[in-house]
Formats: C-alpha cells, sequence, structure tokens
C-alpha cells in the first residue's frame, strides 16, 4: 500500500511540474507575441528594407538609417547594424534604381578614366523624397524618437546623407559618412543654417581610396565648417575604398556618445 501512495504521489508532483512548465511555456510565448507585435510593425513606403530591432528598450528609442553604395543593396550593412549601440534600431534601406550592370543605386552615374563622374541629379531628389518619407513614417509606425534619427552612409549613401543634411538638417541629428563625397548641387541647396550648425558628422575615408579620393571628404569637411558646423570628427585609415575595422570601432564609440546627454557643468560654488 505504501508503495502504491509513493507511485501516486509521484504521479501527482510530476503532473504538478508539468503544469508550470505549460503555464511558464504559455506565459513565455504570450510575451514573444506581444513583443513581435510591438516591433513588427508596417510602415508605409516603396522602399525595400530589413529592420534590426534593439537590444536595450528605452523610453525614446533612436534611429540608425544604413545608406548602401552604387550597385550593392540594404544586405550589404546590415551585419553593421548587430554590433552598434543595443539602443538603437536600425533599419537598412534598398535604393529605388536598378544599376546597370548589378545591384542598386541611388541614382545612376558614369564613372570617367580621370576620376570626374556624370550623375542624373534628378534620380538622386527622388531618392532623397523616398528616404526622408522613410524616416517619417517609421518613426510613426514604431513610435520612435525622431529628435534622435543618425544616417549611416557608404559611398553614393554617404553623398545621399550629405545631401539630407543641407536639404532637410532639422530631420537628422548626426551622420556618419564613409568613403563619400559631397555633390555641388548639395551645397547649393537654400538650408537652415541654425538647424545644419546643430547637427553632428563623423567622416572617415582611405588614405588610399582609388574611387572617391581623399580630397574629396576634406571639401566636404571644409564647406561643412564654412556652414558653422562644430561637432565634427574627421578620421583617415589606411585602407582604400572600403570600411575597415578601426574605423568601425570609431564609428561605433563616437554614435554612442552622440546618443548620451551632454553632461551639464557645474557652476563652482561661491
Amino acid at each position: 500500500m505504501l508503495e502504491i501512495k509513493r507511485k501516486q504521489n509521484l504521479l501527482i508532483i510530476k503532473k504538478e511540474e508539468g503544469d508550470k512548465m505549460k503555464r511558464f511555456f504559455f506565459l513565455a510565448l504570450f510575451f514573444v507575441v506581444l513583443s513581435s507585435t510591438l516591433f513588427s510593425q508596417k510602415i508605409n513606403t516603396t522602399l525595400t528594407y530589413s529592420v534590426n530591432l534593439p537590444v536595450k528598450k528605452t523610453v525614446k528609442t533612436p534611429v540608425l538609417i544604413l545608406l548602401h553604395g552604387y550597385g550593392s543593396n540594404e544586405s550589404d550593412l546590415f551585419e553593421l547594424a548587430k554590433t552598434m549601440d543595443p539602443r538603437f534600431i536600425t533599419f537598412s534601406l534598398r535604393a529605388p534604381n536598378d544599376c546597370k550592370e548589378q545591384g542598386y543605386c541611388w541614382y545612376e552615374l558614369d564613372r570617367f578614366p580621370n576620376g570626374d563622374f556624370k550623375y542624373d541629379y534628378e534620380q538622386a531628389k527622388a531618392s532623397r523624397t523616398k528616404i526622408l518619407s522613410f524616416i517619417s513614417n517609421a518613426c510613426k509606425a514604431y513610435h520612435l524618437d525622431s529628435t534622435q534619427v543618425f544616417l549611416l552612409g557608404f559611398s553614393q549613401g554617404t553623398i545621399m546623407s550629405y545631401d539630407i543634411a543641407m536639404f532637410s538638417p532639422q530631420k537628422i541629428k548626426g551622420i556618419v559618412a564613409l568613403s563619400g563625397r559631397m555633390m555641388e548641387e548639395s551645397k547649393q541647396q537654400k538650408t537652415n543654417p541654425e538647424a545644419l550648425a546643430k547637427l553632428k558628422f563623423f567622416v572617415g575615408h582611405g588614405n588610399s581610396d582609388n574611387m572617391i579620393k581623399i580630397s574629396e571628404a576634406e571639401k566636404a569637411i571644409a564647406f561643412l565648417k564654412e556652414k558653422g558646423v562644430t561637432q565634427l570628427t574627421y578620421k583617415t585609415y589606411e585602407m582604400p575604398h572600403s570600411v575597415s575595422g578601426n574605423e568601425l570601432n570609431d564609428l561605433r564609440a563616437w554614435l554612442t556618445k552622440a546618443l548620451s546627454p551632454e553632461e551639464k557643468k557645474t557652476q563652482p560654488k561661491r
């Protein structure tokens, strides 16, 4: 009889443990579904994109927009998203135009042997409109902090970032400009000088870049300084037209610092 009671008690205990595990499983599933619902919004856009959700939840989620270079796609820079500050929600956008050879572009261009470019600025303007619309609609759909939007561009993506900064600086808090240049049309924009002066810039370029000469980065730096931009970091690296590990470390640190609120200076006691 005692043996039968022991077996019955063991069965009861196992059943209770099983019920607890089921409750825990369904509770965990509920939170996964809830989180997925909150952070799986549909953005009103014609652009194809990938999204990396923030690891660290904050009251106001900052935004990082990745803009790839000519002939590439949204997957090119997307892996960087996982290594950025965990507070960011990151969107990697695909350019809307098919390139002549392969991949996608923000605007079509032709390169000449002497290093000059011929490009379609009307396409660039159209892409700029789509990017700005995406930023606004993404912030609405995901309830993001529209005052903390950063652009990270490479090559043609940098050129587009500069153009957006000149056209609508109030929409952006900071720009990471890698291996790019600034179009003359961007410099001629009738921009808001006060809003532009508040922008933060990280500019990185390779010393041996044979695609976009380092002198182009220096011209962009000089122009920004003329326009009153003071929050400007410029670094060069021993590399061609690419992104290096050292550059990645520097821009990650810069983005984290750019997110952090500035420390208030304490007044000395009298």
